[in-house]
């Protein structure tokens, strides 16, 4: 009966330990974009998923009581692969409303950098409202934001 409550304790305890939390997103960029009149706040944080792995966070929220004309955000690469998600989010942005797109990047065995341009571009004439790009790099502890 004590190895049973001992397997038992054991098994409950693994069973009510929390999960791994990924880790915290960091801050890559910021800014506020405007369109004909509409303004919408842009975050683009980023997390290490694994060591060669990455996870790009696009956050945005309007700031104005007007709708956005209908936008493209898209993340084109260099030395990246897509692991997970996908490159791009079309939509409107409307009044008090929050938009998030993720999409997760393994870097290439053979490289030491990698790039990430970010854009939102208005769709019906493709006019770039904004744009960042941000620089990867390779280091003993996994990919990380070069600085």
């Amino acid at each position: 009966m004590l190895r049973s409550s001992a397997l038992l304790a054991v098994v409950l305890a693994c069973a009510c330990a929390k999960p791994a939390q990924a880790p915290t997103l960091a801050p890559a960029a910021s800014d506020t974009v405007e369109d004909q009149g509409a303004t919408f706040r842009v975050d683009v944080g980023w997390r290490q998923l694994a060591t060669n792995e990455v996870e790009l966070v696009m956050e945005m929220v309007s700031t104005g009581i007007e709708q956005t004309d209908n936008l493209v955000l898209d993340v084109k690469t260099h030395g990246f692969v897509i692991t997970e998600g996908t490159p791009d989010w079309t939509g409107f942005i409307l009044p008090r409303e929050r938009y998030k797109h993720r999409v997760a990047y393994k870097m290439l065995d053979d490289e030491d950098q990698g790039r990430a341009t970010v854009s939102i571009r208005r769709t019906l004439d493709s006019t770039l409202l904004w744009d960042v790009e941000l620089l990867f790099e390779r280091t003993e502890g996994g990919v990380k934001l070069a600085e």
